[in-house]
């Protein structure tokens, strides 16, 4: 895996900078494309037919996605709820709702609600369209009418759970439901805690209430859940069918298959649901709101000119699994100045690690060219992490050495620095 990018080193005079900020709208917005990770202080609002994406965005607001339109929103910060009337599709992707969210087709079965990694202060209601909730926990109930399926996957949902008339399916597993929850009139298989062929999901549901299935017209499994409420099953055609690790205070109406077991007794139960380790990434950033290194005015010693400062502090995650090594590596161009250019060997460095919760090694130090070698004008190693590291992130850095002929033509000379993630 390589990663590459430049950040802008500028030598022999001190120069200013500014920061420019991000934009904040203290009023109502419409979202017809890409806003980033803009602040809206009022409503966000998605027209007919538009496609509004977002990045790190916070609305202190709804947002609202009218007829037709489309919200992509990732790591996103919500205050009010999130509306969708015959919208195209809303994907929510992290950080939270504090509202509720609602999503409905009224007139065709069309559209989608994907949650996922997503705290939501409310309740998520959902009706006439495709439904996915994952790894997400809700502080209220979740509602579905008449969707086309519905996926409920390692969530967790303060209140109660009700799916009707699901008719092309309904799967939920690694559910932590703490009130009630409710499947009817589905067509197509209905799998609680268990795959299409009966077996037991590798992530198990914990139903603090009870579980009804009513009316389901379909391949219906139960496996792998724990109901402390009471079982109840009616007008179920074919039969429910009751696979390993079924346990309920009670069962009432026909079933096939393994009898379900009473759930552990005490005066509380804990359930936690552990997800499969994802695959992670190397990433790094700059750790500043400038990438703009400042070497200040040289000064003239006997046989040279010396400047001196730091690069600016770059962060380092690595949450990939197996924690396999990496390396960061710096490059550094030819000074230029007009039509002047100086070589960039004449530039060493001395790099530290900042902090070291990743397990991060400082690179060597590598001085100027001036007193030996090629300096800066080859890739170096900034830092780097053996095999089987710990996790967490590293900041590193480094002290710059830059060491110049005094025949060296005067002006203010630029260099780009070329970073590369290696592993």
């Amino acid at each position: 895996m390589n990663r590459i990018t430049k950040l802008t080193t500028v030598g022999l005079l001190v120069i200013g900078g500014s920061v420019v900020a991000v934009p904040a709208y203290a009023a109502d917005l419409t979202c017809t494309d890409d806003l980033g990770s803009q602040s809206v202080s009022g409503n966000l609002i998605v027209p007919g037919g538009a496609d509004c994406i977002l990045g790190g965005a916070t609305v202190e607001g709804d947002i609202i996605v009218e007829a037709g339109g489309w919200l992509d929103a990732t790591s996103v910060t919500v205050t009010g709820d999130v509306v969708a009337t015959d919208a195209y599709g809303v994907s929510l992707d992290g950080t939270s709702v504090a509202g509720d969210i609602s999503a409905y087709s009224a007139d065709t079965t069309v559209g989608f609600l994907y949650v996922n990694d997503l705290k939501v202060g409310g309740s998520v209601e959902a009706g006439g369209i495709d439904v996915e909730v994952v790894d997400s926990a809700i502080s209220g109930s979740l509602l579905t009418q008449q969707a086309t399926y519905v996926d409920i996957v390692r969530t967790s949902v303060g209140a109660d759970v009700s799916v009707d008339g699901s008719g092309w399916g309904v799967s939920m597993t690694g559910a932590v439901v703490k009130g009630d929850v409710t499947v009817s009139g589905s067509s197509r298989d209905v799998l609680i805690g268990a795959t299409a062929d009966g077996g037991s999901d590798a992530f198990a549901n914990s139903i603090g209430g009870g579980l009804s299935l009513t009316g389901n017209t379909a391949n219906l499994r139960v496996a792998n859940t724990t109901v402390f409420g009471a079982l109840a099953l009616d007008g179920n055609s074919p039969a429910a069918a009751f696979g390993a690790g079924v346990r309920a205070g009670s069962t009432t109406g026909d079933y096939t298959g393994e009898a379900p077991t009473a759930p552990p007794t005490g005066d509380q139960s804990i359930a936690v649901t552990v997800p499969d380790q994802g695959s992670g990434e190397l990433t790094w950033s700059i750790e500043g709101t400038s990438r703009l290194v400042d070497l200040g005015v040289a000064t003239e010693n006997l046989d040279h000119y010396a400047a001196s400062g730091e690069i600016v502090p770059i962060r380092v995650q690595d949450t990939r699994a197996g924690n396999p090594g990496w390396s960061l590596t710096a490059q550094v161009s030819n000074f230029t100045a007009g039509g002047q250019e100086v070589s960039s060997k004449y530039l060493g460095w001395t790099p530290e690690v900042l902090e070291t919760q990743g397990g991060a090694v400082a690179g060597a130090p590598v001085p100027s060219s001036f007193d030996s070698g090629q300096g800066l004008s080859v890739a170096r190693t900034l830092a780097q992490a053996n095999d089987g590291h710990e996790r967490g992130s590293s900041l590193v850095g480094a002290d710059l050495d830059l060491k110049l002929p005094l025949e060296t033509p005067r002006g203010t000379y630029t260099a780009t620095v070329t970073l590369t993630a290696l592993s």
